[in-house]
């Protein structure tokens, strides 16, 4: 060993580290600390994305239908809860295509006293407004729908023999060859 000979290190002893090597091993390890977390946070912004317009764009897809829905049951429940005495025969050939199953069936038999119970023995007539509806339920083929409506209704007979009363009314809706037809009308309440 000549005296221009670097030391030699002692191996037995604690490692150290010369200082740049430090330096380098810190910068090394910071860069793969912020790299980790610009992955992470790139992951977080993704699904925070994908959920925020995801289900809008669902929701966007049936709002079509739910409109369609909607509109299907205000012009049925104002249709079923419109008549007079001498639109009773009209009232058949009207309502009827907007009706379905059981509904239909009764209409069929009672006619205006489906919704007016006697209003063809009382010779009432009655006019409804549709105010607004909300669906409840929907799939393909069904839905509930709660339906708001004014009803102006007069019975020559009642004191006083006009009154205007605001209802509430479950419609079910049913699906058939594509248009939505009213299935069933009842009142909301407990039960």
């Amino acid at each position: 060993m000549t005296e221009h000979d670097p030391p030699e290190r002692d191996m037995t002893g604690p490692r150290h580290t010369p200082p740049a090597s430090r330096r380098e091993h810190r910068g090394r390890r910071r860069k793969t600390v912020v790299a980790i977390l610009g992955i992470a946070l790139l992951v977080l912004v993704t699904i925070a994305v994908v959920g925020f317009i995801g289900p809008q764009t669902r929701g966007d897809e049936r709002e079509g239908q739910r409109r369609e829905v909607q509109a299907a049951t205000s012009d049925a429940v104002s249709a079923l809860m419109t008549f007079t005495p001498q639109t009773l025969a009209d009232q058949q050939q009207m309502v009827g295509p907007r009706l379905t199953g059981r509904l239909l069936l009764d209409f069929r038999s009672r006619g205006p006293a489906v919704v007016l119970p006697a209003a063809v023995d009382l010779g009432a007539q009655m006019s409804a407004q549709v105010m607004a509806t909300a669906v409840n339920r929907m799939d393909s083929d069904s839905a509930r729908v709660l339906v708001f409506v004014n009803q102006d209704i007069t019975v020559p007979t009642a004191d006083p023999a006009q009154q205007v009363v605001a209802v509430s009314r479950w419609a079910d809706m049913r699906k058939v060859d594509g248009n939505w037809l009213l299935a069933g009308l009842q009142p909301v309440g407990p039960g």
